[in-house]
């Protein structure tokens, strides 16, 4: 015959497996924010930070490449390379862009709001 055991967080009482899960303290002001579902608010402000991050790389590299055409004395790779470097720099910028527009299209068509997607609101219940 098998038999079964059940492997308990705390030993004791069956009805909880895991026991009291404490969120940690940074988790708790997203919390709070949120009405107590502040996953959502965290990718919400960690994609926001992401874009912003992107902006001021796109920034560098086109002061970068200013640098490079400065000092390049007429050198036709260098040119070559700030062309490139430029290029990517620029459809980088536009996916992101191109990525905000879409979702606040998105939202509006099926939601009402053009904010709904990029900044959600999560709704509680009303006690």
């Amino acid at each position: 015959m098998l038999k079964t055991h059940s492997l308990l967080a705390q030993g004791g009482d069956s009805s909880s497996i895991f026991g009291n899960i404490q969120a940690p303290p940074g988790v708790s002001n997203f919390n709070q924010q949120a009405g107590g579902i502040g996953i959502i608010l965290f990718f919400s402000n960690l994609i926001k930070l992401i874009a912003v991050v992107a902006g001021l790389w796109t920034m560098l590299n086109f002061i970068l490449a200013g640098f490079t055409y400065v000092t390049s004395s007429g050198n036709p790779s260098a040119i070559e390379k700030i062309g490139s470097k430029l290029t990517l720099s620029v459809i980088g910028l536009a996916i992101i862009i191109a990525s905000y527009t879409l979702a606040a299209i998105i939202g509006l068509i099926l939601f009402g709001d053009a904010s709904f997607i990029i900044n959600p609101q999560i709704p509680t219940p009303i006690i």
